[in-house]
């Protein structure tokens, strides 16, 4: 009976110290958390540039992106949304509130609050002039899955959540 008690305190102590030898140090938690909301701000920074390479590029190779009731699974569907992008069109992705949790060393969720605003000009607009807008486009969460590939951080999921739309 003394050896079975002895057994379990040893591989119960060898289990907590491999749990312990796993956790992040606070340094490395931090620049997770850096790299994935830089990821964050290059989805948008790449939507409203048109970048169509550096939109899919953010995600996983077989990321999904779920949006207004569309799935678009893996980076070359990710990147044919870009063919519907309308080019004469200023938008501007404001990438505000974020909350970053980390699962493991190699996963974690995050919810990002965007702020959508796109016009078209009109054809006196030139070059420099500040550009009216009526009304921002639509205001929602982004809800998120991220992994660490052999690439850095990618989105895996991303759900966006639409709360407001302007008129």
């Amino acid at each position: 009976m003394k050896t079975i008690l002895n057994t379990g305190v040893i591989a119960l102590s060898f289990m907590l110290l491999n749990a312990e030898a796993q956790e992040m140090s606070a340094e490395d938690e931090w620049r997770a958390k850096a790299e994935i909301r830089q990821l964050v701000d290059k989805y948008a920074f790449s939507r409203d540039n048109l970048d169509a390479d550096g939109y899919a590029g953010v995600f996983a190779e077989n990321g999904t992106l779920l949006l207004f009731g569309e799935s678009y699974t893996g980076r070359e569907a990710i990147r044919s949304l870009s063919e519907n992008w309308n080019t004469d069109s200023v938008g501007m992705h404001i990438m505000s509130t974020s909350l970053i949790t980390l699962l493991d060393e190699r996963s974690a969720t995050g919810i990002n609050y965007a702020t959508v605003y796109g016009e078209t000009p009109d054809s006196s607009h030139q070059e420099g002039d500040l550009i009216p807008v009526t009304n921002f486009v639509v205001q929602g969460r982004y809800f998120d899955k991220y992994e660490l590939t052999d690439e850095g951080w990618k989105i895996s999921e991303r759900r966006f959540e639409p709360i407001y739309s302007g008129p």
